[in-house]
């Protein structure tokens, strides 16, 4: 179901029909950048599909690579390999498939909460609260005479989730030499879903959303357009804490290095009051196409 702005409502990017034991199906749902299915909607789902067959544990990782693009027009086909079960841990392979083609495959982590020591070295960047940042949509829609097509075209309209970067003309209208952004992002559907894992499953899904992307800052528009091909090839995500995504949450993130046409590019998730619920790490491909400048 979508929402009234016509992006998809939390639920729906959850969507999942059982067709087997350990075996889910589900549509491809709206294109990415580059007319593939996006990423993130791919490891939420494959999340869920893993979160139906282990009781009450939550998620404490993933790991997922994709193997190749996913296709618009077909189903995507989840099948779910138990790898360990025990009292306190749980281990989950979960397929990706498109008519028998492996496409994502992903690791899943389960492990139930123990009474232990805790810290917390990671501080929130100081940055304004949500309230006064603008949306990202207004961002765009208020710099459309300077900005390049390819911003307008990706980030003007609806997008699954609701953002609002921290100085977006940073990266949107210059090239800092720090290659590392943040901004703040929920999806106000989800307070309607109670369980908890189910919003680890949706964060997983918004994790993908502008991570790639900071690896190119210090280098070209972080976005793919004519000159630029920016995809992911791998992603890491580890739960520290819970979360609700319907609540601000806050992406800081940075690309340590960038080189040979992949980045890699780290991030921290915090709530608004600084508490730090995960962690992100993804690799991605950075290809100059044939328009992009030489120097």
């Amino acid at each position: 179901m979508n929402r009234a702005d016509g992006s998809p409502g939390a639920a729906a990017i959850l969507d999942l029909v059982a067709t087997g034991p350990g075996r889910f199906t589900a549509a491809g749902g709206a294109a990415n950048h580059i007319g593939t299915v996006f990423g993130g909607r791919m490891i939420g789902q494959a999340l869920c599909a893993a979160v139906a067959g282990v009781e009450r544990l939550p998620l404490a990782s993933l790991h997922a690579c994709f193997l190749a693009p996913g296709r618009l027009d077909l189903p995507l086909d989840y099948e779910v390999l138990p790898l360990r079960d025990s009292r306190r841990f749980a281990n989950r392979q979960v397929q990706v498939r498109q008519q028998g083609r492996l496409i994502v495959t992903l690791l899943a982590a389960f492990h139930a909460e123990e009474d232990s020591f805790a810290h917390q070295a990671a501080a929130m960047p100081a940055v304004l609260p949500p309230e006064d940042v603008a949306p990202l949509a207004d961002f765009i829609a208020a710099n459309a005479h300077r900005l390049d097509s390819a911003a307008i075209r990706n980030f003007g309209g609806a997008l699954p989730i609701e953002m609002r970067p921290i100085a977006p003309e940073a990266y949107f209208l210059g090239r800092p030499a720090t290659p590392q952004r943040a901004f703040w992002f929920r999806l106000k559907g989800a307070a309607q879903i109670a369980d908890p894992r189910l919003h680890q499953c949706l964060l997983a899904y918004a994790s993908d959303y502008w991570l790639g992307g900071a690896a190119a800052i210090s280098h070209a528009l972080p976005t793919n357009s004519r000159v630029l091909l920016i995809s992911s090839l791998d992603h890491a995500l580890w739960f520290h804490r819970p979360v609700r995504c319907d609540e601000w949450l806050l992406h800081h993130t940075h690309s340590p290095s960038a080189g040979g046409g992949q980045g890699l590019v780290q991030g921290q998730i915090f709530t608004r009051d600084g508490r730090l619920v995960a962690t992100t790490t993804q690799e991605c491909l950075l290809r100059r196409l044939a328009d992009a400048p030489s120097g």
